[in-house]
């Protein structure tokens, strides 16, 4: 019997030790695709190199980020929709797309599409008072700056005065 019994505990010793290692490579495996995923949010390269080939996409009211995701992988604007949500997630630019026609380019980063597609209304009310604001022609030279005089007080240049004319006197007088 105890031969019996030290096979069936060799065996099961066998068996978990495999089993830690294939949990062992899964893991290891999953980490490096967790890894590469969290990269390729901050690094993400365009699509292609400038100047690309500018692309339209209608976005309407009831587009959110998902929808608007799918639309920019079909087109070929990005690699991965859920990887563009990611993105939008982690940005500066989180919040809600407006709708309307937008000019994307292929050689745009995530980034640069976020600054497109989800420009807050107050930038849009900024932009919309600048281009409203009349602007001065760029060849109208603004006023010269005076330049600054020095102080020089009366009492100061009529003292200097007469010591330097006594300096004159007097030396003049003795030849």
């Amino acid at each position: 019997m105890k031969g019996k019994q030290f096979a069936y505990s060799f065996l099961g010793t066998v068996i978990r030790i495999v089993i830690l290692v294939i949990l062992a490579i899964v893991l290891y495996k999953i980490g490096g695709k967790a890894y590469e995923f969290g990269f390729r949010i901050f690094t993400e390269k365009p699509m292609s190199e400038p100047p690309g080939r500018d692309i339209q996409i209608t976005v309407s009211k009831s587009d959110g980020i998902k929808e608007v995701a799918k639309v920019l992988e079909e087109k070929g604007l990005i690699r991965d929709a859920k990887l563009f949500r990611i993105q939008e997630k982690v940005s500066m630019y989180d919040g809600d797309i407006h709708p309307g026609i937008f000019t994307l380019n292929t050689s745009m980063t995530a980034e640069e599409m976020f600054a497109v597609l989800l420009k807050s209304d107050d930038e849009e009310e900024e932009e919309a008072a600048d281009a409203a604001t009349p602007k001065a022609p760029a060849d109208i030279a603004p006023p010269p700056e005076e330049p600054e005089e020095e102080e020089v007080t009366e009492t100061d240049t009529s003292e200097d005065l007469q010591d330097a004319t006594a300096g004159e006197t007097e030396g003049g007088g003795e030849e």
